[in-house]
């Protein structure tokens, strides 16, 4: 039989590889100081680059509980979305930012996650439900 996964599932499952791999290339630009990304934050760069990191590794973790189906991926998901929202915000340093590959991806997140949150948790009680065999 066929793992069913909703198009939302899978689409956040997507996003949150890529924002795996976005911060860890954000963390080795900063190590490198590629393209004098340290000179385009206001605060120290050193807290972006170990927070980008650890970020970078819960966004994976949150992969590996939604491909599990555990709905602590889809809280944890959220909560690193919403970081990373506001977190543009700071690392920029204004109110209007501007808008980035990063903005744009956790914004998608949050949006997918709040329009879609009944389905999502439907599906992962679904499968709770449903007799092992």
């Amino acid at each position: 039989m066929r793992d069913k996964r909703s198009l939302a599932l899978v689409v956040l499952m997507i996003l949150s590889l890529e924002k795996s791999i976005q911060h860890m290339f954000v963390t080795y630009a900063f190590i490198v100081n590629l393209g004098e990304i340290r000179e385009s934050v206001t605060l120290n760069y050193q807290f972006f680059m170990v927070s980008g990191f650890f970020v970078g590794i819960l966004f994976l973790a949150s992969l590996f509980l939604l491909i599990r189906r555990d709905p602590r991926g889809l809280k944890l998901l959220l909560y690193l979305a919403l970081f990373d929202f506001f977190g543009e915000f700071i690392a920029q340093g204004r109110l209007f930012i501007t808008v980035t590959v990063s903005f744009l991806v956790a914004s998608i997140i949050i949006l997918v996650i709040w329009r879609k949150r009944d389905e999502l948790l439907y599906s992962y009680a679904d499968e709770a439900m449903s007799p092992a065999g």
